[in-house]
């Protein structure tokens, strides 16, 4: 029932309004979209941990909801525990409740940063070998007949800019969708 009852309307309320309000925090408007994002990183480090029950610590912060979520997602018993414990309180619940974790907003919010990360050196893996005469896309061009034409576009047609932005990049893939262009 929990699938059916939480995780499903979830996923289909992030998937259906991303951008849809799910959180005020401190003046911060978060949407679902965002949330889902700070979920996915920390799902993946309570799956490599192989743990049963984890701590959370609860702030004032997205993240720490977040990670409510992960556990639950994740079939981790999650065990929220006041910002205000002290060092000896916390201790205490720690080995009453035999948690192998208690997760902090600072090392979930390095989760996240790692996840960055890795997309980054996904993308710089360091083995390109891009020749000026590679064939990186192919435009296709309607006429007003509706005769269909193909535009080559090789990697030497990207100009370095001074200033780098992606609007060039997309304006050069894309001419035909200006909305899409537009955005960046």
């Amino acid at each position: 029932m929990f699938y059916q009852h939480v995780i499903e309307p979830y996923i289909r309320q992030t998937e259906q309004n991303p951008d849809q309000t799910v959180a005020r925090i401190e003046g911060q408007v978060y949407s679902y979209a965002q949330l889902a994002q700070r979920i996915a990183p920390i799902m993946n480090e309570l799956d490599a941990m192989s743990i049963a029950r984890a701590g959370i610590v609860m702030k004032q912060d997205l993240t720490a909801c977040a990670a409510l979520l992960a556990c639950l997602f994740s079939g981790v018993v999650a065990v929220p525990l006041p910002e205000s414990l002290s060092e000896s309180q916390r201790v205490e619940v720690v080995r009453k409740l035999e948690l192998p974790e208690v997760l902090t907003v600072e090392r979930m919010h390095y989760y996240y940063r790692m996840t960055f990360e890795d997309a980054l050196c996904r993308i710089d893996n360091g083995l390109y070998r891009i020749d000026d005469d590679q064939l990186i896309s192919i435009i296709c061009h309607f006429n007003n007949e509706n005769a269909l034409t193909f535009e080559n576009l090789y990697a030497k047609d990207f100009l370095k800019q001074k200033k780098f932005s992606l609007a060039p990049v997309f304006q050069l893939l894309l001419p035909e969708f200006p909305e899409i262009c537009s955005i960046f």
